[in-house]
């Protein structure tokens, strides 16, 4: 593994990607596709950063804004204020229970990001536009990490090809954000992001090809609609076919998995 994908400074601690981190999803929302990913009240979201730290998280990341599919499709999103009140909370309880993992923020809004990092220290802004909105000046304003992601409904230039096009975006967008100052930045392809299923196990199937960006490269596929429709299943019935696919990614040189399942992702992870 190329030396710059080795390592990631979230914080305070320098974090060794030589074995993949198993990043577990906390959503604090109503409507994520996932429903066992879901935790709106502070029991909820108690027992939920309990679940994570548990099972064997390394990091956690919470989102506020439901980015699943029929949202990407217009059906309507989040209001800002909205997205701050959820999120709020759960950092607050985050906070109280004295987490120790790193805490990423699953964000495209600028100023969320902001107050998460200046109001509650989060380490990570993991922005599923592509960095639309301008979220790369909050992490290189307070030196956080940064997982930019390819997402093609936002790509102005794609072409036929997918894997051209997320690298060429990936590429650009990379060297911009190290112009800004950013230094610990996590690629990641975007599964699902604008993209059928076939061309994101197309996608998945090349995937060491984004190594030559020399970013870690964070994979989400669990659960996703490239892991449950192929075989005929719902999101609720598709972990062993999660696991699979999220196996395919480590050998394609994943560094960090984005997991709903956090004990059987470690579990494979370690080769157990």
């Amino acid at each position: 593994m190329d030396s710059a994908c080795s390592y990631i400074r979230l914080g305070d601690r320098l974090y060794d990607l030589r074995q993949p981190l198993v990043m577990g999803i906390v959503n604090v929302t109503p409507d994520s596709f996932f429903a066992g990913s879901r935790a709106e009240t502070e029991a909820d979201l108690r027992n939920a950063f309990t679940r994570v730290v548990n099972k064997g998280a390394d990091i956690i990341d919470i989102g506020a804004c439901s980015t699943r599919p029929a949202v990407q499709s217009g059906e309507g999103i989040v209001g800002e204020d909205e997205e701050w009140r959820r999120l709020h909370l759960a950092l607050t309880i985050a906070r109280q229970m004295d987490i120790q993992l790193p805490l990423s923020v699953d964000t495209f809004r600028p100023a969320i990001a902001q107050r998460a990092i200046e109001e509650f220290g989060v380490e990570m802004i993991n922005d599923i536009s592509g960095n639309m909105y301008g979220t790369n000046e909050v992490s290189s304003r307070f030196k956080a990490g940064f997982v930019l992601t390819y997402n093609r409904t936002n790509d102005a230039h794609r072409t036929d090809n997918l894997l051209a096009d997320a690298t060429a975006f990936l590429s650009r967008r990379v060297d911009e954000l190290r112009r800004a100052g950013i230094s610990d930045i996590v690629i990641d392809p975007g599964f699902g992001f604008g993209q059928t299923v076939q061309e994101s196990l197309s996608l998945l199937e090349n995937l060491s090809t984004l190594q030559h960006i020399g970013c870690p490269i964070l994979v989400g596929i669990s659960r996703k609609r490239m892991a449950y429709e192929p075989a005929g299943l719902t999101p609720d019935t598709c972990l062993e076919q999660t696991l699979a696919l999220e196996r395919q990614a480590i050998a394609q040189g994943a560094n960090i998995l984005r997991v709903h399942d956090i004990a059987a992702t470690k579990q494979m992870v370690n080769g157990k």
